[in-house]
C-alpha cells in the first residue's frame, strides 16, 4: 500500500454532480482548521497547564521552529449579518484606541516572557485578522507593528498579511501599510450582487472594489486575496456565476471560496437573514463545482478544499511541492506549522498544545491589565491526535496521503492502525 491520491478532475465532471454527491456535499460535519476541533477543547482550569511554561518549553525544545503570529482586531464599523466571527461594532475612536493599548500590553507580556528566558523566536509570518484591522488608524497599526518588532524581524518575514474592509479603507493608506512591512492584503468581497449585499448589510458596489484594485496595488503588495461566500440570501447559481466572472476580471492572486453556514441559534445576528431567502441546498454543490471550473479555466490552481491561487503565487507553488498546510486562518504555503495568537478570541497552536483567549472584552482587558495571559481553554494533543491531524491536513491540503512516510515517521502500519480505531468508534456508537 503506497500513497493515496484524490484527483481533483473527478469532482469537476458533470456526471459527478448527481444527487448522491449533493447529499454528501451538504452533510453537516466539522470544518477542520485544527484537529481535534474546537468543541473538544477543555476549559483552561480543567486542562491544568501553565500557558507561559508551555510557550517556554516549546521554544526551548524547538529553538529554530518557524512560527506564525496572528493578531486579532475585534472591532468593525458595521455588522454583517452573515459573519461568524467574534466582533464588536464601534466607531468610537477612544474605545478602539483603548483596546489597542491593551493589545500592546499583551504583546509586551509575550515579549517579556521571551526576554526573561533568553528566547529569540524565528517568526516567519504575521497576519492581522478580525473584525476589521483596517478599521484602525494608520498610527494604531504602526504602534502595534513597532511593538511586534521587539521580537520580530519584519524585513525577514516570508509574509505579512492584513484583512481589509473595502468600505472603510482609505486608498492613500495602501502605501503606508506597505511601508510598515505589510506585503499582502485580503478584501472581504463575499458577493458582488447588489441585492445579496443589501440582505447581508454589506453594500459595496463592484465599482468600489474595482477602484481599490486600480491603486497600483501590485506596486505595494505581492498579492491581493478575495474572500467569497456562496449560499447567501437571494443568491443563486446565476447570480454567483456573475460574481465569479467579476472576480476573474479583477484578477486577485488568491481566492477563498466558502459556503455560508446559517446558524442563527448560535449566532444571534444571523436571525436578520430570512431562511426563505436562502438558496436551495441542492443548488450549493452546483454553485461550488461551477465556480471551481470557472476559476481553473481562468488559470487558478485549486488548493486544498476552498482556496484558489494564481500559478505564480506562493500558495500555488506550495501546492505543486505538496507543502500546503492549514492553520486557523485557512490554507497556507506551509512556511510555518506553529502559531501564537494575540488578542481576544484568538487561537494558538504550537507543539502539542492548542490555546484560545477569552471571547469577553471585559475579561480580556482585566486579565492583561493585571499581567495575566487571557487564555480560557485549550487542548493537549496525544500522539494519536498528532498522527490523525497530519493525515487529515495532508489529505485536505494536498489531496495525498504519503502512507509509507506516515508509517516510517510514527512506526505504525497505516491500514491496521486506522482500522482498529474505526472498529472502536463503531462499538462506541452502539
Amino acid at each position: 500500500m503506497n500513497n493515496t491520491d484524490l484527483s481533483q478532475n473527478e469532482f469537476l465532471k458533470p456526471s459527478f454532480v448527481d444527487q448522491n454527491f449533493k447529499d454528501f456535499f451538504n452533510r453537516m460535519g466539522p470544518y477542520y482548521n485544527c484537529y481535534p476541533i474546537l468543541g473538544q477543547w477543555k476549559n483552561f482550569d480543567e486542562l491544568k497547564v501553565d500557558y507561559s511554561k508551555s510557550i517556554v518549553d516549546f521554544f526551548k525544545k524547538n529553538p529554530d521552529a518557524p512560527v506564525s503570529i496572528y493578531v486579532h482586531i475585534p472591532y468593525c464599523a458595521k455588522l454583517c449579518y452573515y459573519c461568524m466571527c467574534r466582533l464588536h461594532v464601534s466607531n468610537n475612536r477612544e474605545t478602539i484606541n483603548n483596546f489597542v493599548k491593551v493589545l500592546i500590553k499583551e504583546i509586551n507580556m509575550f515579549n517579556n516572557l521571551l526576554k526573561e528566558n533568553k528566547i529569540v523566536p524565528n517568526i516567519k509570518d504575521i497576519h492581522f485578522g478580525g473584525g476589521t484591522p483596517s478599521h484602525l488608524t494608520v498610527e494604531e497599526i504602526s504602534e502595534i507593528i513597532q511593538n511586534l518588532k521587539k521580537f520580530t524581524s519584519i524585513e525577514n518575514l516570508a509574509e505579512f498579511s492584513m484583512e481589509i474592509d473595502p468600505r472603510v479603507v482609505e486608498p492613500k493608506n495602501f502605501e503606508k501599510y506597505a511601508s510598515m512591512g505589510i506585503d499582502r492584503i485580503s478584501f472581504g468581497v463575499q458577493d458582488f450582487d447588489p441585492i445579496v449585499q443589501k440582505k447581508i448589510n454589506r453594500e459595496q458596489p463592484f465599482e468600489l472594489i474595482e477602484s481599490l484594485m486600480n491603486n497600483n496595488l501590485n506596486k505595494y503588495f505581492k498579492g491581493v486575496n478575495f474572500d467569497l461566500l456562496y449560499g447567501l440570501p437571494a443568491s443563486s447559481q446565476e447570480t454567483f456565476s456573475r460574481t465569479i466572472e467579476l472576480t476573474k476580471q479583477l484578477s486577485p492572486e488568491r481566492i477563498t471560496l466558502i459556503k455560508y453556514g446559517h446558524i442563527p441559534k448560535k449566532v444571534k445576528h444571523m436571525k436578520m437573514i430570512k431562511e426563505e431567502d436562502l438558496p436551495d441546498e441542492n443548488e450549493l454543490p452546483v454553485i461550488f463545482v461551477d465556480s471551481t471550473k470557472k476559476l481553473i479555466e481562468a488559470g487558478y490552481d485549486w488548493v486544498g478544499i476552498d482556496h484558489f491561487a494564481k500559478k505564480t503565487d506562493q500558495l500555488s507553488i506550495a501546492k505543486q511541492k505538496g507543502e500546503v498546510y492549514r492553520n486557523f486562518g485557512g490554507e497556507t504555503p506551509g512556511y510555518t506549522k506553529d502559531m501564537i495568537s494575540l488578542g481576544p478570541t484568538s487561537t494558538s497552536g504550537f507543539g502539542n498544545y492548542y490555546f484560545q483567549n477569552t471571547y469577553d472584552l471585559k475579561e480580556y482587558r482585566q486579565d492583561v491589565n493585571e499581567g495575566r495571559f487571557p487564555v480560557r481553554r485549550g487542548y493537549l494533543l496525544t500522539r494519536d491526535d498528532i498522527i490523525r491531524r497530519e493525515v487529515n491536513f495532508s489529505l485536505q491540503c494536498n489531496q495525498v496521503i504519503k502512507i509509507d512516510a506516515i508509517n516510517k515517521k510514527y512506526n505504525i502500519e497505516f491500514k491496521n492502525y486506522f482500522k482498529k480505531r474505526n472498529g472502536f468508534a463503531k462499538k462506541k456508537r452502539r
